[in-house]
């Protein structure tokens, strides 16, 4: 597999611990991996613990885009290979296609919605993950508002969100991962996430 050095999103960036100027500061201080849960993923007969991140960062001046984003960590993604093909979701240019759907729901409503995720391979301890990523630029009124459409249920209390990740391998065994959160985890998602999600 090829790999797509630097990382080509915010987010990515930072996972991989590329941080530079052009980021929030504020952002930077207060969590510059990212709002991280533990969520388990299940691929075939493989189950693993896995990682999601949410991201919001700031639109600064003409150069700099924010980005709303949910990113999906897999680690050791390697032993995945002979069932679930990563290549098609790597990089800038990756040609996937819309195989991610996002389910959420909270205390008071429900909504999912599909995209097209794209991949990077990132540090995960002494090994590597791939990080599948859901974003939306925060200069683009509609998919910012469709991805935070998905993402506002799990600011409404305890929540759970399910990713189901198609496989682009034919008759390739789909991933399904999830994480359950807690109020305190909801209440720390909608402070972190509350400039990207705007109203109702």
């Amino acid at each position: 597999m090829v790999r797509w050095h630097p990382p080509y999103s915010l987010a990515a960036a930072l996972i991989a611990g590329v941080v530079t100027a052009a980021f929030d500061a504020k952002a930077q201080v207060q969590d510059p991996s990212g709002i991280a849960f533990d969520g388990v993923a299940r691929t075939g007969t493989d189950t693993r613990p896995v990682r999601f991140r949410f991201f919001c960062s700031s639109n600064q001046g003409p150069t700099v885009t924010g980005v709303l984003a949910v990113v999906l960590e897999i680690p050791e993604y390697e032993q995945l290979h002979a069932v679930f093909d990563f290549d098609p979701f790597e990089g800038p240019d990756a040609h996937a296609g819309p195989l991610t759907q996002l389910q959420t729901s909270g205390a008071r409503t429900k909504a999912n919605d599909r995209f097209t995720a794209a991949g990077s391979v990132v540090p995960s301890g002494a090994s590597e993950a791939f990080a599948l990523e859901v974003d939306a630029s925060r200069r683009e009124p509609g998919p910012l508002r469709k991805l935070a459409a998905v993402l506002r249920p799990l600011v409404d209390g305890t929540g759970h969100l399910l990713w189901l990740q198609g496989n682009a391998k034919p008759r390739g065994a789909p991933m399904t991962a999830s994480v359950d959160l807690t109020h305190v985890q909801s209440d720390r998602l909608r402070s972190g996430l509350a400039p990207c999600l705007g109203a109702r």
